[in-house]
């Protein structure tokens, strides 16, 4: 076979903008951790969390959970809320239901 041979494609497939695809990757990008999943996994049982009550939660250093709040919220994942010196965070509407089917993947 030739090595130089032409691709004989057979189905005209229209071209596609990569960079529409910037905001899923985003979104793909932070659901890509464990501890992440675990975060969204608290946020989605208990409605908000502050950084205490995650830290706590997962026996993780604060400012490793500020980091993944950071990509989470980075992502459009979660909003949070400030309260005094505090702020809490909880999962954005629209992704509850993709949270929900992602963490579903668990078992």
């Amino acid at each position: 076979m030739e090595s130089n041979a032409k691709c004989r494609a057979t189905k005209r497939i229209e071209p596609l903008n990569i960079k529409e695809f910037e905001g899923l990757e985003r979104v793909v990008d932070a659901l890509a951790s464990k501890t992440r999943l675990a975060i969204l996994t608290i946020l989605l049982n208990y409605g908000e969390a502050c950084t205490c009550d995650l830290t706590s939660a997962l026996n993780v250093a604060q400012p490793t959970v500020t980091i993944h709040l950071q990509k989470l919220y980075d992502a459009g994942l979660v909003e949070k809320r400030e309260s005094w010196r505090y702020t809490y965070y909880f999962i954005s509407k629209k992704y509850v239901p993709l949270i929900k089917t992602i963490l579903k993947l668990k078992a």
